[in-house]
């Protein structure tokens, strides 16, 4: 024996007011998981978005001073190699180098986009729009040039025995070792 859902004497009318209240109900749930998605595709693109912008110029260019330090000891093991073979090998190391520390697949990446993650859709947004501010853009072009870069590594090379100084002074204050250098 087949049973129903609904007793047998409920109108066909209710029965159908009822199934059409389930289709509805269904469909609603339905489109409100096409826009959560459609919400979620968008706000991974806002991420992605503000992950670019944010690193747009975070990048080892060919002249950075740190890419020099960085390539010293190879020039030194090959000291016999002409100008424009160092110029390709500073271009191409600046790209790969950029690339591991910045791509897609980086670990920097992935933090950063989890770390966006938190923020809501209209947060990203104004977040995209001071990234993308001409003034700010400016001055990431500025403090990337290879003048500031110098001195930036000047300044830092300057301050690490006051930094370790420093660190001392609170490892003795709490009666501390202080290590050897």
């Amino acid at each position: 024996m087949q049973r129903s859902l609904t007793p047998r004497t409920t109108s066909a009318r209710y029965r159908h007011l009822l199934l059409k209240a389930s289709f509805m109900l269904l469909a609603g749930a339905a489109g409100f998981s096409f826009a959560a998605n459609a919400t979620d595709t968008s706000k991974q693109a806002l991420i992605q978005k503000v992950t670019i912008d944010s690193m747009r110029n975070t990048v080892f260019t060919p002249d950075s001073p740190l890419l020099d330090n960085m390539l010293a000891p190879a020039k030194t093991a090959n000291p016999n190699v002409p100008a424009d073979t160092w110029t390709a090998v500073r271009t191409e190391t600046a790209a790969a180098m950029t690339e591991v520390l910045f791509g897609p697949d980086s670990s920097i990446t992935a933090a950063m986009e989890q770390s966006l993650s938190q923020l809501s859709v209209q947060e990203l947004q104004h977040l995209d729009a001071l990234l993308t501010d001409p003034v700010l853009i400016k001055f990431q072009h500025t403090m990337a040039s290879p003048d500031t870069q110098r001195a930036m590594m000047q300044g830092m090379a300057s301050s690490a025995e006051k930094m370790q100084a420093a660190m001392n002074d609170v490892l003795k204050r709490h009666g501390l070792k202080v290590p050897s250098p």
